[in-house]
Parts: structure tokens; sequence; C-alpha cells
């Protein structure tokens, strides 16, 4: 791979005009696919296999209508207007009749009535019901409801969107917070090369590709159904590792410069050696992130190729892109240097470092174990929750809405249950003429001429008086639960019957997922078992999330082995070692642990919670952890391959184990350092969304860096080098190497930065 990287360095720069044309055809034309025929991001509305899933199966027979996205609109008035004035009351009331009206609403239901003293209500919720599947969203069809419900806003009511509505409103997108980021990884790349001109190159590479593939993120969301964290994901990752590739790529280059290189040859030489290097580490981060697809969790495994995809791109253009830019600067790549920075001369105290560690081996791995147990700690209080709009920062609307909502009502009205119970149709069908009232209005059954039972006025089927029976017998159980508080009356059609069962407590807390687990085991089997035949579900919001977190927990292992396995293999084939491999997963584990207890530390604790913009603990979500895990393994294995390419380097040169971790250190540390900066500021600007899910994952990310570039790089995996000697280099069929090596063997060396 070695000469086929040299030779495609070489390429790219002799042909530098072809490669940049060929780049800016390829960024232009995937910005404007991405622009005019980019979907909207949203959420996955199946989970096949559940619970939850079952019951939208179940009313997708028989109420149609309610199974599609839904939208809840909150009004609430301005101070100093009543909302009981005849002419506000009417002002909403038109309001919601516009809302119905709409092409793509199906109904619309004000479900919990109205709330006041005697001064008249204080806030109106609407829900409505929209035609389609989440697929079918667009900003355009959620823009209409702002604008139907601007009658309300001229008399003086404020309106907030919850639910399906506010994802959908608030689209990811990337502002002058997040640029913060690429500001400050600017910073550190000037301190690293001391020259304006080479710190910029690596930033407009990744901002290059970050467009290609963020284009294309965005054109996906018109075929599938992408969530909306899996762009802001893509782009944090993406462009933190696309700098860093970049970075490593350059450094190699400008220290060949100097040495006399030619630049031609210099640019080959680069991705020949610190290249080669890219590919491992870009493959095993991108391997690992594919490894989500184990989850079983479809938009899991989408927002894990997404952000595979960015760092994709990030290799392919440090292979193709930045030898054409670098052959287009030449020479004078160092021109516009910093006064008085010479990063160079930090070589000499990392090295002096690494010998220090070396001395002290034995503490210097003690001690830095028990600090990456000791930061784990946290996790052992670990407890996946539920992100609902409860837990949205006060700014969003979604979260007025709730906290009007939860004021009004009560906390657990704006996330109701819903229970869907089918009974078999006896095999005598009604003899004789009743009304019942459904979802749509009132329907009157009869008996034609000729047998048939007709229904009107949309030819329904029948109620059974079975399925009402067992409603009703389900309502008066609910109702004597502890945590219910409120159970409505069932709505029959034919054989289904439809429930909403309101929990006491809001969605996020524990009472709500343990309320679930209780009605689902202990109070609907008896009551259906009664009926012979029937079948009772409960779903919702809330119970959707809770068998998401079933689906991660039992899926977790699988990810594990997936990711763990595929990382073993490279880096077995990458240093044909056995311990090295084996000792990298190990470490790589102890900081992702780290991570996540400061995860669970700020978030769920709320350590510093109001730092990070929210203003109350958060529960962590269930697929957090999971997807950290491969984000942060293959970002671990980056710093593991550069690091020991060059021990390994050193020590197939020298056959020294301890003097090549010395030299190893004091050449990559600099680098691993800046690298690990550049990442930690990336990952940081990103706190700035509004996406709570965004925030723990940068939050993770930026600790398990921090951690894995200091503690872990700088101490434990050179203390354990040392100990461990002759022995880290032992692969099956070979012994140990002594110092005699022949030239051929030499050359087939990885020689990497």
């Amino acid at each position: 791979m070695a000469r086929l990287l040299d030779w495609l360095g070489r390429f790219c720069a002799r042909n530098r005009r072809w490669v940049l044309g060929i780049w800016a055809v390829v960024t232009v034309g995937a910005v404007a696919l991405g622009v005019t025929a980019g979907g909207t991001f949203v959420q996955q509305d199946r989970l096949p296999g559940t619970e939850t899933q079952r019951s939208v199966d179940l009313l997708h027979q028989n109420f149609p209508e309610v199974t599609g996205p839904t939208a809840t609109i909150v009004f609430h008035p301005q101070p100093g207007v009543p909302l009981s004035d005849w002419r506000v009351a009417v002002q909403v009331g038109k309001a919601i009749q516009q809302v119905g009206e709409l092409p793509r609403v199906a109904s619309v239901e004000n479900p919990y009535g109205h709330t006041g003293g005697a001064k008249g209500p204080h806030a109106v919720v609407a829900v409505a019901h929209l035609k389609g599947t989440f697929r079918d969203l667009s900003i355009n069809d959620l823009n209409a409801l702002k604008e139907a419900t601007e009658p309300a806003r001229l008399a003086g009511v404020d309106v907030d969107f919850g639910g399906i509505a506010s994802m959908v409103l608030n689209q990811p997108k990337a502002g002058p917070k997040e640029g913060i980021g690429v500001i400050l990884a600017l910073g550190v790349l000037l301190l690293a090369f001391g020259s304006f001109l080479a710190a910029g190159v690596p930033i407009v590479i990744s901002l290059c590709a970050m467009a290609v593939a963020y284009s294309l993120i965005h054109f996906g969301a018109s075929i599938w159904q992408v969530h909306p964290t899996a762009p802001m994901v893509a782009a944090m990752l993406g462009i933190g590792a696309g700098i860093d590739y970049a970075l490593f790529v350059v450094t190699r280059h400008r220290r060949q410069l100097s040495a006399g290189m030619e630049v031609e040859a210099s640019i080959g030489k680069a991705l020949a050696t610190s290249g080669h290097a890219v590919v491992f580490a870009g493959g095993t981060v991108v391997l690992a992130i594919c490894g989500l697809w184990f989850s079983g969790i479809t938009f899991i495994g989408i927002i894990g190729f997404a952000t595979a995809l960015a760092v994709a791109f990030m290799v392919i253009a440090a292979l193709t892109l930045l030898p054409a830019v670098l052959g287009v600067l030449g020479t004078g790549i160092d021109r516009y240097r910093l006064p008085r920075v010479r990063p160079e001369q930090s070589t000499q105290r990392w090295e002096r470092w690494g010998r220090h560690v070396d001395r002290h081996a034995w503490p210097y791995a003690i001690a830095a174990t028990m600090f990456l147990l000791f930061l784990a700690i946290p996790v052992l209080s670990l407890r996946f929750g539920i992100m609902a709009d409860s837990t949205l920062p006060r700014s969003n609307s979604a979260r007025r809405a709730y906290d009007v909502t939860a004021k009004e009502f009560g906390p657990g009205w704006y996330s109701p249950f819903v229970v869907a119970a089918k009974v078999p149709a006896p095999a005598d069908p009604v003899q004789s003429t009743e009304s019942t009232k459904t979802a749509k209005g009132w329907m009157e059954l009869r008996r034609e001429p000729g047998g048939r039972l007709a229904v009107s006025p949309d030819d329904r089927p029948a109620p059974n008086p079975e399925a009402r029976r067992l409603g009703e017998e389900l309502q008066r159980r609910f109702r004597g639960v502890p945590g219910v508080a409120a159970a409505e009356a069932p709505v029959i059609n034919g054989d289904t019957a439809i429930l909403t069962v309101v929990p006491a407590t809001p969605p996020q807390a524990v009472a709500t997922a343990d309320l679930v687990q209780h009605l689902r085991r202990s109070v609907i089997p008896p009551v259906v078992a009664a009926y012979p035949g029937a079948h009772a579900y409960l779903g919702g919001e809330s119970p959707a999330i809770i068998d998401m977190a079933t689906i991660v927990r039992a899926r977790m292992i699988y990810v594990v082995c997936a990711v763990v396995g595929v990382a073993l293999v490279l880096l077995v084939i990458a240093f044909r070692s056995v311990l090295v491999p084996l000792k990298a997963a190990l470490m790589n584990m102890l900081s992702i642990g780290a991570s996540y207890g400061v995860v669970v530390a700020v978030f769920q604790w709320g350590w510093g919670i109001r730092l990070v913009g929210l203003d109350q603990p958060a529960p962590i979500v269930s697929f957090v952890p999971l997807f950290m895990f491969a984000l942060l393994f293959g970002l671990s294995m980056d710093y593991e391959v550069f690091l020991l390419s060059r021990i390994r380097e050193e020590y197939l040169r020298t056959n020294d184990p301890h003097e090549s971790v010395v030299s190893g250190i004091g050449s990559t540390a600099r680098l691993i350092t800046s690298a690990a900066l550049i990442m930690i500021c990336v990952f940081l600007s990103f706190l700035a969304q509004p996406d709570t899910t965004v925030k723990m994952m940068g939050i993770g990310l930026a600790s398990a860096v921090a951690v894995d570039a200091t503690v872990v790089r700088l101490m434990l995996v050179p203390a354990l080098m040392s100990l461990l000697g002759h022995a880290n280099w032992w692969f099956p069929g070979r012994g140990r190497r002594t110092s005699g090596r022949t030239v051929a063997e030499r050359d087939r060396t990885l020689e990497p930065v």
C-alpha cells in the first residue's frame, strides 16, 4: 500500500489542476444537490418487534387517522390578555379550525378541554394528526401550521409547537457558534506549524470534504428517514478527523522539505508514511461506526452510516485534494510565519518525558489506570431515560409548550400512553341498530335488505360488544393504578378499542418508565386473559423510547463485539503483533468508561449542567452510550495507530524496546496533543446546538479525547510498552527480532508517521 500511496501523492501533485477541478465540480454539484433535492430530517417511525410497533400496527387497521405524525399546539395568552374573553376565544377557535382544514391534517382534537379558575381558562392545547408518515413531512407543511395559527397570535396569544412538529421545525443547522470551534482549531494549528499558510491548509481541506458529505447526507434524507442528530454528529466528527488527518500529512511533508527533499517526492513520501497511517486510522473509524448496524435499530445505523460517510470523505480528501494543494503551494508552504514560534523545539522536551515515564513505568501504569477507573465511577449509576420536550432548554418552543401543558393540566398530559386492544369479532353479526361514538364522530349501524351490515357515513365495521367491554374493563383497572392521573373512556371501532392513559409524572421521570412496565406486565395481561383471542398493546411516545432502550441493551454486546473485533483485526494487520492490539483494546475500554462517567456526572447528576446550556439534569438517551462506544473506539485507534506506528518504526530500526518508545513519544506527542486539542475545540463548539443528544455527544467525545491524548497516550501506553519490552512485537511464527535486518526486510516495513 505504501507504494500505491506514494504514486497517488505524486500523481495528484503532478496533475493538481485536474484534481482541484474535479473536487470543485464534485463540491459544487453535491451542494447543489443537497440544496435543491435535500429532504427533511425526521425520527424513525418504526420499531419492529416492539409492543409500541404492535400497537401502531393494530391502530392502522381501524384508526388510521391517529397513527401518523402529530403536532401538539399550545395556545397560551400573553400577560394582560384573558383567554376567557370571547373575542380572544373566537380567534383561537378560528386558528384551530384553520389547522383542521389544512390538506396535510387528518384531524384535530382538543383532548384536555380548558382549565382555569374564576378568571377563565389559561391555555388551550390542540393535537393535530397529520396524514402520511414521518418521511412525508416537509418544512412547508409545518410552516403552514404556523400560518394557520396566525389569528391567535394577532389576538395576543402565544403559540408554541411540540411533538414531531418541533423536531421538524427545528432542523439542524450550523451557525457562528459552531464556527468558533474551527477558529480555535486554526489557533492550535498556528502553534503547531508556526505558519499561517500551513495552518490554513487542513482547515480548507476538511471544510471542502465536509461540504460534500453534508450535502449528500441532506440528499439522503429525501430517500431515507435520517435522524436530525445525524448531520450534526457527522459534522462534529468529520471536521475534527479531517483536520487531524491533514495535520499529520502536512507535518511530515514540511519536515521532509526542510531536509531538502523535492516537493513532488516529499508529497509522495508523506502519503506513503503518514497517509498510510491515515488510511488505517480512518478505516478503523469507518468500520467501527458501521458496527452500529448491529444495534438492530435502523435510525441508529443510519446515523452511523452518515458519520462514517463524513470520515470516509475526510480520508479521500487527505489522499487526493491535500496533495494537489501542497503541489500548488510548493516550497512556500511555510510563508507568513508567526514570530518567535518554533514548534520543532518541543521534540527534546517530549523525549525527556518519555524517558521519565520509562524509568517509572510501574507507578505511571498504576496511577493512570486508577485515575481512569475513578472517572468511570459515575457509570455505576447510569440509567437510560426518555429524552422528551420536557428536557429541552427553556428557550425552545417545545419546552415552553410542555411547561404550559404541565402547569395547566399536569406533567403527564403532554405525552399520554395509548392502549390499543382488539377482540375477534363474534361469528354472528350485530342484529340491531345502535350508535357508537368513534374518533370520526357518530356512526349509524343498520341491517339492510339482503342481510348486508351497512355503516354510515363511512362504512366502518360494527362495534364488537366484547371490544367495548374489554376497553371499559381496562379503563376501570387503569384508574385504580397508582401513578395514573387519568384513563379516558375507550373509543370503539369494529373489534378495536383505543384508550388514552395519562401518567401522573413527567416523561423523563423514572416513575414513568416504571409505570409503563407495571401496566404491561401486571395490569393489562390479567384483563386481556379473560377474553379469548384478545390482544392489548401499550404504546405512545414515552413507551416507544423505553422500547428502544430495551433493544439497545439487548444488542449492545453485538455492537461491542463487532467494533472491537474489526479494530483488533486491523491492528494485527497493521502492526503484525498480538499484544499491541489487545493492549490497545483494553486501554480504549478504559478511556471510553471514563468518558461515560463524565457524561453521567454532567447530565444525569447535573454537575455544571448550566454550562452546557441546560437548566435541569437530563437522562442519558439510550443510544448515546452505544453510539459513543463506536465513535470513541475508532477515535482512540487513530491516536494508537499514529503513536505505535512511530514506535514500531524505531523498534524495527534499533531493536531497542525502551529507546523506541522514547523516540516515538518525542516525535509524535506534539502532533497527538495538537490533534487532540483540535478535536476538543470542534466537539465543544457543538454544545451550542439545542439538541440535548448532540450536547451529550460533544461532552462525551471531548472528554474521551482529552483523557486519551494525555493520560492514555502519554502515560499508560509508554509505561506498558516499557514493561512488556520485546513481547510487544511478538507474533506467531516469528521469533524475537535481533538487531540485524536485511535491507529488503526493512523496505517492507510500514514506515508511518
